[in-house]
C-alpha cells in the first residue's frame, strides 16, 4: 500500500487551494477592485466589437495545457483581457443592440454570494431562505401582472426559452387529459399553437423538445404595425379545427424582438376564451414595464393569461441566466412536474419543493440576482431607469428623423428600427458602422424590408451616446453615399 496522503499537511495544502488563505484572498480583492474601478472608469471609452482574432485567443489558451499549474494573477490577467478584447461590450453604453443590458453592480455582488455559499434549490429544507426569496419575488411580479399572490406560483430559469418551454408543458397538461402520463399518445389529434409571426423562433426548438415537431407551430401574420393579425388568427384557428387538428395553446408576444412591438393582450385573451385555449404571454422583455407605474398600462390584458414569461436579464440588469416563469395557478405545475424518489430529502411539504414544479432539478440561486437590487433601489429605482430609457428611446427617434432617416416601427419602447430617407440598402451602412468600432447596433427584416435595428438596453447610456449614434450612423452613410 502506498503511503497514506491522510496528513494534516496534506489536506491543509488542498483546502488552501481551492480556497486562499487569508492574505492571498486580500490580495486578490484589492486586485479586482482595481479591475472593477478600471473597467467603470473605461467601458463608456472601450472599442465595442472583438478585437482579439482566433489565432490571437488561441495564442493565449496555448499557456494553458492543464498539466500544470498557472500563478492566479496571471490566469485572472489573461482572462480579464480576453473578456475586454475578445467580447461584444454588452454593457457599454455605445451598445444599441439586442436585449443585453448592463449588469447592475448588485447583481454581479450577488452572482459572488450564491458562488460563495452555492446553495442547492432542489428541495426546501435543503435552502429555505433561498427557495423563500424566489417565491416572494415571484409573487410580487404577478402581483404586478394581476394574478393573485394565494394562488399564483412560479419559477426561475435559465432564461425564457426554459420558461416558455414550461409553458408549453403546462398548456399540454391542462388541454390534454393524461399528458402527463402518457404523453403525446394520450391525444390522437395533433397539437398545434398560435405565435406571432414576428415572435422569438426559439419557439421552434421549445416544440421540438416537446415532441410537437416545428410543424405544431402556426406563425400566424402580423399586421402592418407587427401585432398579431387577429382576424388571421381566427382563421388559422378555424381552419386547424376543420382540419382535425387540436389547438391548444395562443401566445402574445409582449416586446418583439425584431420591433419592440406589444401584441393586442385584450383581444388575444378573448380569442383563447372563445377557443378555450390557454393563454401565455412572452414577456420576457417588456415584462420589465410592470415596474413603471408610467408604463405598465401597455401591458393590459396580461392579467387575463394563464401565465407569462419574464426574463430579469434582459430589462431589469440582472446577470444572464436569469428567466422566470409565472403562473395564475400553482396547481397547474403540479401534475406535470411532481415525481417522488427514495434519495430525495423528504420535507412536511413536498409542493414547497422546486424540483417538483419545474423543468429543472439540481439548480443555481438565480432569484439573488433580482432581489438585492429590487431590494436596495425598490420599485421606483427600476421605474425611473426604464422610464428614462423609453423617454431616451423617443429621443433617438427625433434625432433619426431631424437627420433624413426614417422610423418605421411604432412602439412606445426604446427599440428602434429606422431606414435611410432615400431608400438605400442599409447592410453596407451597418458593415460600415460595426468597422468603426465605437457603437454596436444590428438590422433585422421589418414589413418584409431590411431595416436598421437599434435599442436602448443600457443604464449607462445618456443623450451624449445617443447624439454618437446617430452621428455614426450619419458618417457611414456620408461615406458610402457621398453624392448625397
Amino acid at each position: 500500500m502506498s503511503e497514506s496522503m491522510l496528513n494534516a499537511d496534506i489536506s491543509g495544502e488542498i483546502i488552501a487551494s481551492f480556497f486562499p488563505e487569508p492574505r492571498e484572498r486580500t490580495e486578490i480583492f484589492s486586485f479586482l477592485k482595481e479591475v472593477v474601478d478600471t473597467y467603470d472608469a473605461d467601458i463608456a471609452h472601450m472599442e465595442v466589437n472583438p478585437t482579439l482574432s482566433k489565432a490571437d485567443i488561441g495564442k493565449v489558451l496555448a499557456r494553458y495545457d492543464f498539466d500544470g499549474s498557472v500563478p492566479a494573477a496571471s490566469v485572472l490577467t489573461d482572462v480579464l483581457d480576453m473578456m475586454k478584447h475578445g467580447q461584444v461590450q454588452v454593457t457599454s453604453p455605445n451598445y444599441f443592440g439586442l436585449f443585453n443590458p448592463s449588469t447592475s453592480f448588485w447583481g454581479s455582488v450577488a452572482d459572488f454570494i450564491t458562488g460563495l455559499y452555492n446553495p442547492q434549490l432542489a428541495v426546501w429544507s435543503h435552502a429555505p431562505a433561498c427557495v423563500d426569496i424566489e417565491e416572494k419575488l415571484i409573487r410580487y411580479l404577478g402581483t404586478l401582472a394581476g394574478f393573485d399572490p394565494l394562488s399564483s406560483a412560479g419559477a426561475f430559469t435559465t432564461g425564457g426559452a426554459e420558461a416558455n418551454c414550461t409553458a408549453v408543458i403546462c398548456a399540454m397538461t391542462r388541454k390534454i387529459p393524461g399528458f402527463a402520463k402518457l404523453g403525446l399518445h394520450a391525444q390522437v389529434r395533433q397539437p398545434v399553437f398560435y405565435i406571432s409571426a414576428d415572435s422569438h423562433l426559439a419557439w421552434l426548438k421549445i416544440a421540438l423538445q416537446c415532441g410537437l415537431g416545428h410543424d405544431a407551430v402556426r406563425l400566424v401574420d402580423v399586421d402592418s404595425a407587427g401585432k398579431m393579425d387577429i382576424e388571421r388568427l381566427k382563421a388559422v384557428i378555424r381552419e386547424d379545427q376543420s382540419n382535425g387538428l387540436l389547438p391548444f395553446m395562443l401566445v402574445g408576444t409582449a416586446g418583439t424582438t425584431n420591433a419592440g412591438v406589444i401584441d393586442p393582450l385584450p383581444e388575444l385573451a378573448a380569442v383563447a376564451a372563445e377557443h378555450d385555449l390557454y393563454f401565455h404571454v412572452d414577456a420576457a422583455w417588456a415584462g420589465a414595464i410592470l415596474l413603471s407605474e408610467r408604463h405598465a398600462h401597455l401591458l393590459s390584458g396580461i392579467a387575463r393569461a394563464d401565465s407569462f414569461t419574464l426574463d430579469a436579464h434582459k430589462w431589469l440588469t440582472a446577470p444572464m441566466g436569469t428567466g422566470i416563469f409565472i403562473c395564475k395557478d400553482k396547481q397547474i405545475l403540479r401534475e406535470p412536474f411532481t415525481v417522488q424518489t427514495n434519495y430525495m430529502p423528504a420535507g412536511d411539504d413536498i409542493n414547497a419543493d422546486p424540483y417538483v414544479t419545474s423543468i429543472q432539478w439540481s439548480r443555481r440561486f438565480n432569484g439573488l440576482r433580482l432581489f438585492i437590487p429590487l431590494a436596495i433601489l425598490g420599485r421606483e429605482g427600476f421605474s425611473t431607469m426604464i422610464d428614462y430609457q423609453v423617454e431616451l428611446g423617443l429621443y433617438l427617434k427625433e434625432r433619426l428623423e431631424q437627420h433624413d432617416w426614417v422610423v418605421v416601427n411604432d412602439t412606445q419602447l426604446p427599440v428602434i428600427c429606422l431606414r435611410d430617407a432615400q431608400d438605400r440598402d442599409v447592410e453596407p451602412i451597418l458593415v460600415q458602422v460595426l468597422k468603426s468600432n465605437k457603437v454596436w447596433l444590428s438590422s433585422t427584416t421589418f414589413g418584409k424590408r431590411k431595416v436598421l435595428r437599434t435599442c436602448v438596453t443600457s443604464f449607462r447610456s445618456v443623450t451624449a451616446d445617443v447624439d454618437h449614434l446617430v452621428s455614426q450612423l450619419n458618417e457611414a452613410r456620408a461615406t458610402l453615399y457621398p453624392a448625397g
